[in-house]
């Protein structure tokens, strides 16, 4: 939790984000002896906050830092030594802190990212269900989603169901759970060795905007990307033109009978130069991935 006090000061200033923060006062960030030294190199850098105010936040601060240090919440700031590396290619738009519900370790194993439509076909069900139980039980990999319905919930029920730990990464607070019908799922994540992960406070509703962060958050976090199904201006699209710009192996499913589900957005990922694998078969697919590279530095297997 280095520096997660100041990180959450700087949070509650007005009209400064997380962009604002790595590109105004990331120098001031890192050089803080504490959250007063903090507060005086901002008086100092930037006028327009007076003192008054700047004090309220730090009270409002201190005691939201109480809060979550005294919760079943861990904290990983971008300072720590534990931070996973793999989000480094987000840049400036890395998360500063990230909160997790669960096991920790849980994110040092290599993973593969599963997504897809709210509404699979039922051919896109079994194989997606299939494919998981493959990859957790011959492989050390842990399977990422984003806990919504369809295939994402598809990834991380059959995880649990084999007694396998899998990260869901939330556009909410890890303690809200959207839709509310996974509350139990996230419980069995949790149970199962699996853990939740959010880059936003606790009880911080989800937005359209922290939607399309998530997914970016996925896309970076993950060492490949497997799209199950999905339409060409599905939400399951951000996710995968975020791993393509930040370099990650995409497979896409196509099935031979396309007319049994919606796979244009399958089609459309292997047909324009996103340097994607089709995937038609389980044992094939587990061969692909057995060739993704690892960069065996940033996990503990």
């Amino acid at each position: 939790m280095e520096k997660f006090k100041e990180i959450l000061f700087l949070k509650s200033l007005k009209r400064v984000g997380k962009v604002t923060i790595y590109e105004k006062y990331w120098e001031i960030l890192t050089n803080s002896n504490g959250l007063d030294d903090l507060i005086l190199n901002i008086q100092n850098h930037d006028p327009k906050f007076n003192d008054n105010d700047l004090q309220k936040i730090k009270k409002l601060v201190e005691t939201s830092y109480e809060n979550i240090n005294n919760s079943d919440i861990d904290v990983i700031t971008v300072f720590d030594k534990n931070y996973p590396q793999q989000l480094n290619v987000m840049g400036n738009k890395r998360p500063l802190a990230l909160y997790i519900k669960g096991n920790p370790e849980s994110m040092l194993k290599p993973n593969i990212a599963v997504i897809g439509t709210r509404k699979p076909s039922n051919l896109s069900h079994e194989f997606e269900n299939e494919v998981v139980k493959e990859i957790i039980n011959t492989s050390n990999r842990v399977v990422v989603s984003g806990l919504a319905l369809g295939c994402d919930k598809i990834a991380h029920q059959t995880s649990v169901d084999e007694n396998k730990p899998t990260i869901a990464i939330l556009p909410s607070g890890v303690d809200v759970i959207k839709p509310a019908k996974h509350k139990k799922l996230a419980e069995q994540i949790i149970e199962t060795g699996g853990c939740l992960i959010s880059e936003y406070e606790p009880n911080k509703s989800a937005f359209k905007s922290t939607y399309v962060e998530r997914d970016q958050i996925v896309a970076a976090f993950s060492d490949a990307t497997f799209v199950v199904e999905c339409g060409i201006k599905s939400g399951t699209m951000h996710t995968v033109e975020a791993a393509k710009k930040f370099g990650k192996q995409i497979f896409s499913y196509l099935p031979n009978n396309i007319n049994k589900g919606e796979y244009e957005g399958n089609k459309f990922i292997l047909e324009n130069n996103f340097n994607a694998i089709p995937v038609e078969s389980i044992d094939k697919f587990l061969d692909d991935l057995k060739n993704i590279n690892v960069n065996n530095s940033i996990y503990n297997s």
